[in-house]
C-alpha cells in the first residue's frame, strides 16, 4: 500500500509541471526544452532560504515564484529572438548552465550532496494526508489548465501554433500569448518543486538532469501534444 501511495503522490506532484510544459511545448508548439531549468531555479530558490537561512516556507515560495517567473520570462524572450532550433539549443544550454551553478556553488547549494532533511508541513506529515493533499492540488491545477485550454487564450495559442502570420494578422498578440504560456509553465514548476523535495526529504541535483527533461517530452508526446486529459493519463 505504501508503494501505491508513493506512486500516486509522485504522479500528482509532477502533474502541474507537466501540464505547464504541455501548454508551451504541446499546445503552443514552441521548441522549448528548458522546463527542468526552471525547475532547478524553483526548487533551490524555495528551499535554500528555508533550509540555509531559516526563513518561513511562504517566503521561500514567494522567492521561488519570483525567480521562476523571471527564468520563464527569459526563455520567452529567447523564443522571440531565435528560430525554433536556436531556442531548443539555448533552452538546453540554460538548463545545463543552471545545473552547473548548483553543482559548483557548494557554499550555497551544498553541490552534489544536495540539501537534506527537507521538512513536510505538519498537515501532510503522514503518507495518506500527503497523497490526498497532492491529489487535491493536482486536481485544481488540472481544472485550471483545462479551463484555460478552452478559453480565448487557448484558442489564440492554438492559432499561433498553426499559422503564426495568419493569427497575428487577425490581431492575436504573439508576444503576450506566449509570455503568458511561459509564465504558467513557470508557476507549474514552483508547485511541483515545492512539493517534490518534501516527498523524499531531500533536494538533490541528481533529480534535475537532462534525462528527466526527455521523460517530460515523452509524456507530452504519449498523451498527445496539447491534450490536457491525455497528458494527465500519460503521466500516470
Amino acid at each position: 500500500m505504501n508503494f501505491i501511495l508513493y506512486a500516486l503522490a509522485h504522479t500528482f506532484i509532477v502533474i502541474p509541471l507537466i501540464l505547464g510544459y504541455n501548454l508551451v511545448f504541446g499546445k503552443g508548439k514552441i521548441l522549448h526544452f528548458g522546463q527542468e531549468g526552471i525547475s532547478i531555479v524553483a526548487a533551490y530558490a524555495v528551499w535554500i532560504p528555508v533550509m540555509q537561512y531559516g526563513l518561513p516556507l511562504p517566503i521561500g515560495i514567494a522567492i521561488g515564484t519570483v525567480l521562476s517567473i523571471c527564468t520563464a520570462l527569459f526563455l520567452a524572450w529567447l523564443s522571440f529572438r531565435l528560430d525554433a532550433d536556436g531556442l531548443g539549443v539555448m533552452s538546453i544550454a540554460l538548463h545545463l548552465a543552471l545545473l552547473a551553478v548548483v553543482l559548483n556553488w557548494q557554499s550555497l547549494t551544498r553541490g552534489a550532496l544536495g540539501i537534506p532533511r527537507i521538512p513536510r508541513p505538519e498537515v501532510i506529515k503522514n503518507l495518506w494526508s500527503f497523497t490526498i493533499v497532492t491529489g487535491i492540488i493536482a486536481a485544481i491545477w488540472t481544472i485550471f489548465i483545462y479551463k484555460l485550454d478552452r478559453s480565448k487564450f487557448g484558442r489564440a495559442l492554438t492559432a499561433l501554433a498553426e499559422d503564426k502570420e495568419h493569427a497575428e494578422s487577425l490581431g492575436i498578440q504573439r508576444v503576450k500569448i506566449h509570455t503568458i504560456a511561459f509564465v504558467i509553465a513557470g508557476l507549474g514548476c514552483v508547485i511541483s518543486n515545492t512539493l517534490y523535495p518534501t516527498s523524499i526529504y531531500l533536494l538533490s541535483p541528481s533529480d534535475y538532469g537532462f534525462p528527466f527533461m526527455i521523460f517530460f517530452i515523452m509524456i507530452v508526446i504519449a498523451g498527445g501534444p496539447g491534450r490536457v486529459w491525455g497528458v494527465v493519463v500519460a503521466t500516470f
